[in-house]
């Protein structure tokens, strides 16, 4: 079955960022692959895979178009991220993740982890304001 994500950030001028929201990940190097391969098809710069414990961080380096440009920049603790205890049900997770982007024009952005705070700060809230955060498929 073709990778299909989770949640799409993208604005009038281009893609932002793509996300894989899962409450477990049974074969991370898989996901990742994926998740990579993804954002080199359809041109996103950067990816972000998370799970209620742990989030992992990408970016497009554009050098090549196979997925080996794609770089994990972060992994961090997820659990200090969330207001609330995310829900443990996958659909369930996928939407409070997307409620989670939604909100970042209104979370201090301090408590981020260095990489997604810097992508956080650059590229996400702007496509936020102008753009639209959006689920990748029907749940």
């Amino acid at each position: 079955m073709a990778f299909q994500p989770d949640i799409l950030i993208t604005t009038p001028d281009g893609r932002v960022m793509v996300i894989e929201a899962k409450v477990n990940i049974n074969d991370l190097r898989r996901t990742e692959e994926a998740l990579k391969r993804y954002m080199v098809a359809m041109q996103y710069p950067f990816g972000l895979l998370i799970t209620p414990e742990k989030g992992w961080v990408y970016r497009d380096l554009y050098s090549s178009l196979s997925s080996e440009p794609v770089m994990q920049v972060e992994e961090f603790d997820s659990t200090r991220i969330w207001r609330r205890n995310p829900p443990r049900q996958g659909q369930e997770f996928e939407a409070f993740v997307q409620q989670w982007i939604e909100d970042l024009a209104e979370f201090p952005t301090e408590s981020l982890p260095p990489q997604l705070k810097d992508i956080v700060r650059h590229y996400v809230l702007p496509a936020i304001a102008k753009g639209e955060v959006k689920a990748a498929h029907p749940r």
